[in-house]
C-alpha cells in the first residue's frame, strides 16, 4: 500500500477471523496463535509458524472496512480466564462480520487507543464552537466543515477559511461532560458528540457531527482515556438509591439518620442497600458496616460533577 507506515508491530495474540457464529461452542477450538500489527491503513493478523510470524499469510483488516471496535457482544461462554477478548466489527463480502482478538487487558487497552487514533485521523467532521456558552445554546452559530485528529489527551478540530487554518483544541482531561447523540436514519448515518469544558473562564460546549462510526470512535477514546466504563454509564438508580450514595459520600450517617432523611422504613432501607451492594456500589465490611466501594465513589462523584456542570 502507498505510504503505509508500521505503527505497532507483531505483538503476540490469539485470534479468530472471522467468527462464523459467536454463540457456537466449537469456536473454542478455532483460536489461532499469532501476532497483531498496526499500520496507518490496516490491522494485520499474522499466524505463527515455527515461533515466527508468517507475514505472507496475514489477514488484513483495512480501516475503511472497520465499523466498530469493542462493541459489547455475547460470546459462547466466558473464556480464557483473565484474558481480554477484543471484538473488531468489519465488512467482508458486503456484510458485517466479527474478528476476535484475545490478549491481556493492558494490551487490549493499548490496541483500542491506537486504533481510535488511527481510525479518526483526518476524518471529515462538521463542528459548532461554541455550541453553547454559559449554559445557553447559541442558535445563530453555523457548523464549520473540517477534520478531526486525536493527539494523546487532545481532540483537535481543524478548519480552513480563506486560506487560513483554524484549530479548536479540546483537552480530554479537562472535559466537564461528553454526550454521544443517536444516529439519524440507519445505524450507519450521522451522529453528534457534544463536549463541554471551560474556555476563557466560561463553560462552553462544542458540537461535533460526523459519520456515526467516527463519533463512536471519538466517544470511546474519551471513555478509555478518562477510565470510564460502559458498565458505569449504564447504572440506573432510583432517586432514593442515588440520595443514599450521595449522603454516604458527603457525611458520616447511621441507619437511623438514613431512614429519616430518605423517609423509609428499616426494611425499605435494607432493600435499597441490598440493590446497591449487588451493583457493587456499596459493600458490607467485616464489622457489618456499609461502605461505598471504589466504583460507588467514582460514580457518585461523576454524577455530582455532572449535575453541577449543567449543559
Amino acid at each position: 500500500m502507498t505510504d503505509e507506515q508500521v505503527i505497532l508491530k507483531n505483538t503476540y495474540i490469539k485470534y479468530i477471523s472471522p467468527v462464523p457464529d459467536i454463540q457456537d461452542k466449537k469456536n473454542e477450538s478455532s483460536w489461532k496463535s499469532g501476532f497483531i500489527a498496526f499500520t496507518n491503513k490496516r490491522i494485520l493478523l499474522i499466524p505463527e509458524k515455527n515461533n515466527q510470524p508468517a507475514e505472507k499469510e496475514a489477514i488484513s483488516l483495512d480501516f475503511s472496512q472497520i465499523t466498530d471496535v469493542d462493541r459489547k457482544i455475547d460470546l459462547w461462554k466466558k473464556i480464557m480466564g483473565t484474558a481480554k477478548i477484543l471484538p473488531i466489527h468489519h465488512i467482508a463480502n458486503n456484510k458485517e462480520v466479527i474478528s476476535l482478538i484475545s490478549t491481556s487487558d493492558e494490551n487490549a487497552t493499548l490496541f483500542k487507543k491506537v486504533l481510535f487514533v488511527l481510525l479518526t485521523a483526518g476524518s471529515p467532521v462538521e463542528f459548532v464552537c461554541p455550541f453553547s456558552q454559559g449554559g445557553k445554546i447559541l442558535l445563530d452559530k453555523q457548523p464549520i466543515k473540517g477534520v478531526a485528529h486525536i493527539k494523546k489527551n487532545l481532540i483537535v478540530l481543524v478548519s480552513e477559511w480563506l486560506g487560513k487554518t483554524n484549530q479548536e483544541i479540546i483537552d480530554i482531561e479537562k472535559l466537564d461532560d461528553f454526550q454521544k447523540g443517536e444516529p439519524n436514519g440507519s445505524g450507519q448515518g450521522r451522529s453528534s458528540l457534544k463536549l463541554t469544558y471551560i474556555k476563557d473562564n466560561v463553560l462552553i460546549s462544542t458540537l461535533i457531527t460526523s459519520e456515526n462510526k467516527i463519533t463512536i470512535f471519538l466517544d470511546k477514546y474519551i471513555k478509555i482515556f478518562r477510565g470510564v466504563t460502559d458498565e458505569e454509564l449504564q447504572i440506573k438508580l432510583t432517586e432514593q438509591q442515588f440520595m443514599l450514595l450521595q449522603m454516604m459520600y458527603s457525611s458520616d450517617i447511621d441507619a437511623q439518620m438514613a431512614q429519616e432523611m430518605l423517609g423509609v422504613s428499616g426494611d425499605e432501607l435494607d432493600k435499597i442497600v441490598r440493590i446497591l451492594v449487588q451493583e457493587n456500589l456499596l459493600k458490607v465490611s467485616g464489622s457489618e458496616e456499609v461502605e461505598l466501594t471504589e466504583k460507588g465513589t467514582k460514580y457518585i462523584v461523576g454524577q455530582m460533577k455532572k449535575n453541577i456542570g449543567g449543559v
